[in-house]
């Protein structure tokens, strides 16, 4: 039985129990590819399944090395009224409309030259550029979600220098036509 084991756990362990059947994958930023780094595999190259980049007319562009995890939540604002002296339990719900949709983008950034990795700087400045970030993501962008505006970025304490845990909390930002032409 030819099985091989991908370990993803966070933490430095030898994989004594799985001897040469590791697979290591390894990201290069020369050509921001990722490739199976080991004997056998070494010609083969990974691909995103949903990059994720971020654009600003005041920033170069930025494309998370990784696939970070995304996770949308969706709700409706809804507008409920009581009825007073009413006989029946319960309200009147007056309007329904949707409200921004809450985003969650989390992962690891790796530097494989033992120092702080540089893409945590290259997101603190999409993170105190105060305003909209375009998305380009076919996860988001096939859900109407164009551009972001976030509201914080998280860095937790990570172990080893050359790792960065991050988590970036945004919303939805649609664009809004507020003066309407009465003719």
């Amino acid at each position: 039985m030819d099985t091989e084991f991908t370990f993803a756990a966070g933490f430095n362990a030898p994989p004594f129990f799985a001897q040469d059947k590791v697979v290591i994958i390894a990201y290069n930023k020369d050509n921001n590819s990722l490739n199976y780094a080991g004997k056998t595999n070494s010609q083969l190259q990974l691909q995103n399944q949903f990059p994720l980049k971020l654009s600003h007319k005041d920033l170069d562009d930025f494309t998370f090395p990784i696939d970070p995890i995304i996770t949308l939540s969706f709700k409706n604002v809804i507008t409920r009224r009581t009825i007073s002296k009413g006989k029946k339990r319960g309200s009147v719900k007056e309007r329904w409309t949707e409200d921004d949709v809450d985003i969650t983008i989390s992962g690891v950034f790796i530097n494989n030259d033992d120092a702080y990795p540089e893409e945590v700087n290259k997101v603190r400045a999409f993170f105190e550029q105060h305003s909209a970030i375009d998305v380009t993501c076919t996860l988001l962008n096939d859900r109407g979600i164009n551009q972001i505006a976030i509201e914080s970025l998280n860095l937790p304490f990570t172990k080893g220098k050359n790792n960065q845990a991050f988590e970036i909390k945004a919303f939805s930002d649609d664009v809004f036509t507020l003066l309407i032409e009465d003719n």
